[in-house]
């Protein structure tokens, strides 16, 4: 299948007198696509919340990764990937994790999730394959969306109560799905208008060019956030707008410093980063001191319902400090740390609500040591990528400020446990490391 037009990450040099001719090839193409199919599966299914859902779409990634790396060859396979397997094929078989029937389905979401990312890597070394990846995972977000809305909207939830959440445990888990897929928009829109600008487009040609690249984005981003404000977190709006617009400010601010730009741009360019700064902070502090999934009136306690989950966990944590408690026993655990005292904010859905909290619970200090090791790896690997000469750097931010967005939520309002968000997050992030590992050319990309 030949293609005519500029992929929508189109970062490697080619010569301007040559019409971007690229031949994509199926074998390439056809895991990348079932991946994106079964991962909207999976948030048709609500982030495949329940145990069974969670295990049948972690084999079909599991199957999915094998078929590409397959079709592409076994020189796509990379230490990490055998690495990968390897480390949590051990903790399985050690005992580290835990009761292995409990733990069963958190394993196959890990093993899942390093699936989806190999995915992603083998699919962005073969740029015709990353550029129909991506479009299709836009459609289908989009698709996803529309869905969500239409079919709740017409259902009558959320018209009296404000919320979208049916299908979702907690606004939060719906906040960050929403959140994800308005980022994956928003990026989309910024490297177009990073493109008008490089082509020195007139304005009148501008919108055109906008509708004709970016309709689909256009449609995401605008179904994403009404489903996010409908679902009903207002910390979930905030976060996702602080995302945004540090995005926004990275993807410009090329544009924005240079000369013949008006006093209003550059100073926008100059207060982005403090405003997106500003919406972190206050998201977080919001998230502190006024729950959202702790409702006023009886049975409330003086101590901040976040502050009583804490010292909750952290109490039990400190049992098994170094190895957790097991994949899986954050529920348990909770349930076991519930006193008269706490009860209702222990009682609320979301479990610990921070991240760093429930992986301290489950795994322990190794657990947690060794999932950072893995992200702070893969972000070196993305930074370094992204300073090199013709790298593609849309999708390296994208990745970059997605990660910045479940941080944010992960010390907020979620413990970030919904397999959903992390097979698309794990996805995003193998597309990224693929890009950056790819041969540059030694030329200067003409989109920065």
């Amino acid at each position: 299948m030949n293609q005519s037009s500029a992929g929508p990450f189109d970062g490697w040099r080619r010569s301007p007198s040559v019409a971007p001719s690229r031949t994509i090839s199926w074998r390439h193409a056809i895991a990348p696509l079932a991946a994106i199919l079964f991962l909207t599966l999976a948030l048709l299914v609500y982030g495949a919340s329940q145990p069974m859902s969670a295990l049948i779409l972690s084999v079909c990634f599991t199957a999915t990764a094998v078929l590409a790396i397959a079709l592409a060859g076994p020189r796509h396979v990379t230490s990490g990937m055998a690495a990968g397997i390897i480390v949590i094929w051990i903790f399985a078989a050690s005992g580290l994790a835990g009761n292995a029937s409990r733990a069963a389905p958190d394993l196959a979401v890990l093993f899942a999730a390093g699936a989806i990312w190999s995915v992603g890597y083998v699919c962005a070394r073969s740029r015709g394959a990353l550029d129909l990846a991506w479009s299709a995972l836009i459609w289908s977000s989009l698709a996803f969306s529309v869905w969500t809305f239409f079919t709740q909207v017409a259902s009558g939830v959320g018209a009296g109560s404000g919320s979208l959440v049916v299908g979702f445990r907690t606004p939060a888990e719906a906040a960050v799905v929403f959140g994800m897929l308005g980022l994956i928009a928003w990026s989309r829109l910024l490297y177009i208008v990073r493109k008008m600008d490089a082509e020195a487009l007139a304005h009148s040609a501008m919108f055109d060019r906008l509708l004709r690249e970016g309709l689909n984005a256009i449609l995401l981003l605008a179904f994403s956030l009404t489903c996010l404000a409908a679902a009903g977190s207002t910390t979930g709006l905030i976060l996702t707008a602080a995302a945004m617009v540090g995005l926004a400010w990275w993807e410009t601010r090329p544009i924005l410093q240079r000369q013949h730009r008006g006093a209003t741009l550059k100073l926008l360019g100059l207060a982005a980063p403090f405003a997106a700064l500003g919406l972190a902070a206050w998201g977080i502090s919001m998230a502190w001191l006024r729950d959202e999934s702790v409702a006023p009136g009886v049975g409330a306690a003086d101590t901040l319902p976040h502050i009583q989950r804490a010292l909750a966990y952290i109490d039990a944590w400190l049992e098994s400090p170094m190895t957790g408690h097991g994949l899986g026993s954050a529920e348990a655990v909770g349930d076991s740390a519930t006193t008269l005292s706490n009860a209702k904010a222990m009682l609320a859905p979301g479990g610990a609500q921070n991240v760093f909290l429930h992986w301290l619970v489950e795994s322990g200090v190794t657990g947690l040591a060794a999932l950072l090791l893995v992200l702070a790896a893969m972000h070196v690997r993305i930074f370094s990528g992204s300073h090199e000469r013709g790298a593609s750097r849309t999708l390296l931010r994208l990745a970059v400020a997605t990660g910045v967005l479940l941080l944010l939520h992960g010390v907020s309002d979620s413990s970030l446990d919904l397999p959903g968000v992390a097979w698309l997050y794990a996805l995003l992030l193998g597309m990224a490391c693929g890009v950056a590992a790819r041969p540059k050319n030694t030329s200067r990309s003409a989109i920065r």
